[in-house]
């Protein structure tokens, strides 16, 4: 008899586990790059919300200083909705490839295979931290690296930055790279949804929700710029998604939970331990970061790193190695600092950047084009 009470809780606690659901809604790249939408993000937030869900919006802090954002709606919506309760996840910088100018990836350059180096890398992601935090006052822990493309030096940088989850494709709810976790997306149904194929995707989007329910406990709904497409203007986008979302209610019930990307995560990861394997490592060497723009005209944003306080010199070379300008000659404290380079009065051509320290100096080169 207590056998097989014992197996019959058994039993029912297996079933209860896999009816059991944690749901993410990721939205990525909101708006579109210099262009102005009226709809804005409202709708569908409030969609969701009237759900129970919650978003989390992979921004690209590039959009904040672009022409969308000029009146400060975007800057304006972005905080609302974390005073909602909603998440802001930083995607990469501006959604574009410095090396080979595609937007399918940023971190790393899949036309190329080129791996950026630290430093270039991680004034990128510095880069998008201060204009999120300046305009949205907000300092996120989630990471959703552009197009899914990331190395192992994108990993570091996150963990150098403070980052504690990433969501990119590969092995999910777990470390991907020391005790940076990673919560991958599942499956996107919207992207140029037609009223044709309304039913067919609401369909195939609550089948993979169970099979993935069972398989992985949690089903994270990607949604790619709905902002800047005619279905969300017709309002399909909205009216799908909130049908989803009702279906999902109504078959899961109490069991299932709507939570932000960092939450999820947080909610599988558990406390760390803050074993040595976990800690992320920072770099003990002094930093000059890649200048950004580069090339530039006429300014461009030089930021390092000291690890040491002391006398702090940043000059710029021309390429017969004359000093043309000196930046910074001055006492610092260890810690990052940036300073902004005016070579409005200088020719077109290669310069060098040099920053020198106590017994330190690295440099890196420039190039200014009028």
């Amino acid at each position: 008899m207590i056998r097989t009470l014992l197996f019959l809780l058994l039993i029912a606690s297996t079933l209860f586990s896999q009816d059991s659901l944690i749901f993410v809604i990721r939205v990525d790249d909101i708006y579109s790059r210099n262009v102005t939408y009226p709809a804005g993000i409202i709708p569908f937030q409030q969609a969701v919300e009237q759900r129970g869900g919650k978003v989390t919006w992979a921004v690209m802090p590039h959009r904040l200083i672009e022409n969308m954002n000029l009146n400060g709606n975007l800057s304006a919506e972005l905080r609302s909705t974390i005073a909602a309760g909603h998440e802001i996840s930083q995607h990469g910088y501006i959604h574009i490839c410095q090396r080979c100018g595609q937007s399918s990836h940023e971190m790393y350059c899949t036309t190329q295979a080129y791996h950026y180096p630290y430093q270039d890398q991680m004034e990128l992601i510095r880069q998008g931290m201060e204009l999120l935090r300046d305009s949205v006052g907000t300092a996120p822990v989630s990471f959703v690296p552009p197009g899914h493309q990331a190395d192992s030096v994108t990993f570091q940088v996150l963990l150098d930055s403070s980052f504690q989850f990433i969501s990119t494709t590969g092995p999910t709810k777990q470390s991907i790279y020391k005790n940076l976790y990673n919560l991958a997306p599942h499956n996107e149904y919207t992207w140029q949804i037609t009223p044709d194929q309304y039913q067919s995707r609401l369909t195939s989007a609550l089948a993979d929700i169970r099979a993935k329910a069972q398989t992985n406990g949690y089903y994270c709904l990607l949604l790619h710029d709905p902002f800047i497409r005619p279905a969300y203007q017709d309002s399909i986008v909205l009216r799908w998604t909130g049908e989803l979302l009702d279906s999902v209610n109504a078959e899961y019930g109490n069991k299932v939970r709507y939570r932000t990307l960092s939450e999820a995560a947080a909610s599988f990861r558990g406390p760390l331990s803050g074993s040595s394997e976990e800690i992320a490592i920072v770099p003990d060497e002094m930093l000059l970061l890649q200048s950004y723009p580069n090339p530039f005209n006429p300014e461009t944003r030089i930021r390092f790193r000291t690890t040491e306080a002391g006398i702090t010199q940043l000059s710029i070379y021309n390429l017969a190695g004359q000093e043309v300008k000196s930046i910074l000659n001055e006492h610092l404290p260890a810690g990052w600092h940036h300073r902004n380079f005016h070579a409005a009065e200088l020719p077109s051509g290669i310069y060098f950047a040099l920053l020198r320290q106590n017994r330190f100096s690295t440099y890196h080169k420039i190039l200014l084009i009028k």
